[in-house]
């Protein structure tokens, strides 16, 4: 039975969370049944201010996919870790 704290803070979630929880739970069992060309890359990213200095930043990690006919993108953190 899952916890109900964690249920809580599931509840609480933004669609946007609950979409990177989807990708990243996806990813380690393997079901990417809806989204079969998931891949998961790093980014090095410019902010855009002229008077930066150190760009780009990075790396990031991103999920990536194409959902009707778009590139779509997902921010998932500098530290996510894909693993099996």
């Amino acid at each position: 039975m899952v916890n109900k704290e964690v249920i809580e803070v599931l509840s609480e979630l933004s669609d946007s969370d609950l979409r990177q929880v989807q990708l990243l739970l996806k990813n380690k069992f393997g079901d990417n049944s809806d989204n079969k060309n998931v891949s998961f890359r790093k980014k090095n990213i410019k902010c855009g201010k002229e008077s930066c200095k150190s760009c780009p930043h990075g790396p990031y990690w991103y999920a990536e996919w194409t959902e009707k006919g778009a590139r779509k993108s997902k921010y998932l953190g500098r530290n996510f870790e894909n693993t099996d």
